[in-house]
């Protein structure tokens, strides 16, 4: 085995061509909007012709399908850290809601630029409706154990509606923001206002426990 005494850390992992590709379309996709953005700028961001980047990503289409495919690896495996969550823990479920709206902000371009991006990836339409309904599935399983748990108390009747609402809350409210108070770019304090909004949905059907746990969490500064 090679002595390494005395020898400071080994060079940083260097990121392949498309990684830093996708590293920097996240960047200027959330910074300006997909159809703001040029490929000549993502070259230029990536320092590489564009003849290299046709070569990893032929289209734009392709660039916004790889980065949802992402966003989709992340929010499958928020739901498995939330499908761990037993028992009457309150804060690991208001933890998850402000996970959600930390992949949120992470990927802030797939919400604000909805209308947008369908028109330059169509398809994207299959695969947000997949992820779309896993997880307003897990977010019902969530539901029933906080109901047995005693965290929440909603009448069957009214399940369904509230899971809707939720969803549309959590999925257009940057639409929202852009098209009634005409925000173009979102900082941390609108994400907040998005998870306050969905947090407004939940907090009457919530026990006192779970109330306070979600207070804590709103409480926190978002960044």
């Amino acid at each position: 085995m090679a002595d390494n005494k005395g020898k400071g850390p080994g060079p940083a992992v260097r990121l392949g061509t498309r990684e830093r590709i996708l590293v920097s379309t996240l960047l200027l996709f959330n910074q300006k909007g997909p159809e703001s953005v040029t490929t000549a700028e993502i070259a230029k961001a990536v320092h590489i012709n564009q003849g290299n980047l046709y070569y990893h990503f032929r289209t734009k289409e392709s660039l916004v399908l790889a980065l949802f495919a992402r966003f989709e690896a992340d929010a499958l495996t928020l739901l498995k850290e939330a499908d761990a969550v037993q028992g009457a823990d309150s804060k690991a479920y208001a933890g998850f809601l402000r996970k959600w709206f930390s992949l949120v902000w992470t990927h802030r371009f797939l919400f604000r630029d909805i209308p947008g991006l369908l028109a330059i990836a169509p398809g994207l339409r299959a695969p947000i409706l997949m992820v779309s309904g896993g997880m307003r599935l897990s977010v019902d399983v969530i539901f029933r154990r906080m109901e047995d748990a005693g965290l929440i108390r909603v009448a069957l009747e009214d399940r369904k509606p509230l899971l809707t609402n939720m969803w549309i809350v959590s999925t257009y409210w940057a639409v929202y923001l852009g098209l009634q108070e005409g925000v173009r770019e979102l900082l941390p304090h609108h994400v907040h206002w998005g998870l306050s909004q969905v947090s407004g949905l939940l907090r009457p059907y919530l026990s006192d426990q779970a109330k306070a746990d979600l207070e804590a969490m709103l409480s926190e500064p978002f960044s």
